[in-house]
């Protein structure tokens, strides 16, 4: 066993959009500034995406698939 063993709490793209929209609705304008990045970074990442799923073997696209259940779940789809 480890004794560099650490939990992980940083949150999933999902847990990320959720709270984005928590701060969007809420009005906190700052915070949503400085999350600007994130958020750029999030929606290049959905068309890399988007742009390679026709390629993807069929058990990644069944990983795509079950990710994106999951990611919709976590923000209330």
């Amino acid at each position: 066993m480890s004794t560099n063993a650490f939990i992980d709490v940083t949150p999933t793209w999902g847990e990320w959009g959720a709270i984005y929209r928590r701060l969007a609705e809420s009005g906190a304008r700052k915070a949503l500034a400085a999350l600007q990045a994130d958020f750029a970074r999030a929606m290049a990442s959905c068309e890399a995406l988007k742009r390679i799923t026709a390629t993807l073997t069929d058990e990644q696209a069944a990983l795509v698939s079950k990710t994106m259940a999951s990611e919709l779940a976590k923000q209330g789809f």
